[in-house]
């Protein structure tokens, strides 16, 4: 049975150094990042649709399928994803979660609440981050029951991820191409070492 813990902005768990909460101002600055980056490849009405720098070595993806929505809004609700890949995943565990990946950023455009998405391979090579900012956490929810997702969440992540960190926030559209332009709500932790797998949410609000 897992038990989840709840963490204020200053605690600090024993042997979970994944979730010490120094990490967070260089998370926060690296979704700030990848909004700004968003922001700067809205051109015009188009749909975005973009591999850095292609779809057989990437380091980035970047999708916008409403632009001008987007801009229409005047705010967004915000999800940031930071996993980092075990060091022994099994090459066939690798294979599926990449093509889930692909999958799942392919149904991005028929979800209406998502406005955009960027995911992005860390410069140590073991961290991802991901951003998907939305109309409302609602979509996030309803995110996460398109298939295959469940599947990865349930039976995959645990095989190829040590840790994951996975933020809430809010973010003002005026806002969107400036330092410091997401406001951190929360963050839950998951460590796939453990067994049970061990779990915890700490409050934010900054």
């Amino acid at each position: 049975m897992i038990t989840e813990l709840d963490l204020g902005p200053d605690d600090v768990v024993d042997g979970r150094l994944f979730a010490h909460p120094d990490h967070i101002p260089a998370d926060h600055s690296t979704l700030n990042m990848l909004v700004r980056d968003v922001a700067r490849r809205i051109i015009g009405p188009d749909p975005i649709s973009v591999w850095v720098p292609d779809s057989e070595h990437w380091y980035q993806r970047v999708i916008v399928p409403r632009p001008d929505r987007l801009l229409a809004a005047t705010a967004a609700c915000v999800v940031g994803f930071f996993g980092r890949r075990r060091d022994d995943v099994d090459t066939d565990v690798a294979a599926t979660v990449f093509a889930i990946s692909r999958h799942l950023e392919d149904q991005i455009p028929s979800v209406p609440g998502i406005l955009a998405y960027s995911t992005r391979l860390l410069s140590d090579e073991r961290n991802y981050a991901n951003l998907v900012l939305m109309d409302d956490f609602a979509t996030a929810a309803r995110w996460r029951t398109v298939e295959p997702h469940p599947r990865a969440s349930a039976e995959l992540s645990r095989r190829f991820y040590d840790f994951v960190r996975i933020y809430r926030a809010e973010l003002e559209i005026a806002d969107i191409t400036r330092d410091g332009m997401t406001r951190l709500l929360s963050v839950r932790y998951w460590d796939y070492r453990s067994d049970p797998v061990w779990t915890a949410t700490r409050a934010l609000g900054t």
